[in-house]
């Protein structure tokens, strides 16, 4: 955790900096971009300061001991289903509607019958067939 605070801790250095050059390469007339990168950086210090406020009320996780092993870890992630086709139809409908923004919006139904579709399949894999629990 020590080390995911300093990463998002230390990112006020870049982004601060960077968006103080976009600001004097453009002239200060886009402020989008200058209020974008500013932001960014106010938040990645808020994280980086959360983190290392954590870090102290807190003990030290398994993912940060040296010596630690995979077993160390005290709770389980979750399973993952590596045979499951579900993921790669719910991406192509997610993909299709994304794509409908940039061709033409008369592909975004299809895509997003092919999302439901998939999302419907992925939450529900489990409750039928071989795998019904």
């Amino acid at each position: 955790m020590k080390t995911s605070a300093w990463i998002f801790g230390l990112g006020i250095f870049f982004f601060a900096p960077v968006a103080i050059l976009y600001g004097f390469l453009t002239d200060f007339t886009e402020w989008v971009g200058l209020a974008g990168l500013m932001l960014v950086g106010g938040m990645s210090l808020m994280i980086g300061v959360y983190l290392w406020m954590w870090e102290k009320k807190h003990p030290q996780l398994p993912m940060d001991d040296v010596d630690g092993e995979i077993e160390d870890e005290y709770y389980e992630y979750g399973f993952y289903s590596p045979w499951s086709w579900w993921p790669i139809t719910l991406a192509t409908g997610a993909a299709l509607c994304f794509i409908s923004v940039a061709v033409g919006w008369w592909i975004f139904p299809f895509g997003g019958v092919i999302a439901v579709i998939g999302m419907v399949g992925l939450i529900y894999e489990y409750d039928r067939g071989n795998f019904a629990h």
